[in-house]
């Protein structure tokens, strides 16, 4: 496996495993931390801020590189690049939905 190829696997994965502790912790972290009904923003609310930038940073990343390799190594991980690109536009998409949806699931 060249290095292209195990880089773009492994900013997939990361991508991946980060899209999922957010919605983890929406379902069941969120509700379970103190919120002072007097503040308009808990520490949970900064937690998940705190996810979504850095979620939002492996995004980027992703693109970068996959942008990278489609104009400057067409030749070594074409697929590899669309694909990441390809789960990075189907995480975008999805998280509004599935997040609504892991608070529907929240255990209070």
């Amino acid at each position: 496996m060249t290095n292209i190829n195990l880089k773009t696997k492994r900013l997939a994965i990361l991508c991946t495993f980060l899209f999922l502790i957010r919605l983890a912790f929406r379902a069941f972290g969120y509700d379970l931390l103190y919120h002072n009904p007097n503040d308009p923003y808990g520490i949970s609310d900064l937690i998940e801020v705190a996810l979504a930038l850095t979620y939002l940073v492996s995004l980027g990343l992703c693109i970068v590189h996959a942008l990278r390799i489609l104009l400057l190594h067409w030749d070594q991980g074409v697929l590899g690049a669309l694909a990441l690109l390809s789960l990075c536009t189907v995480q975008w998409h999805s998280y509004d939905y599935l997040h609504h949806l892991a608070a529907s699931l929240s255990i209070h």
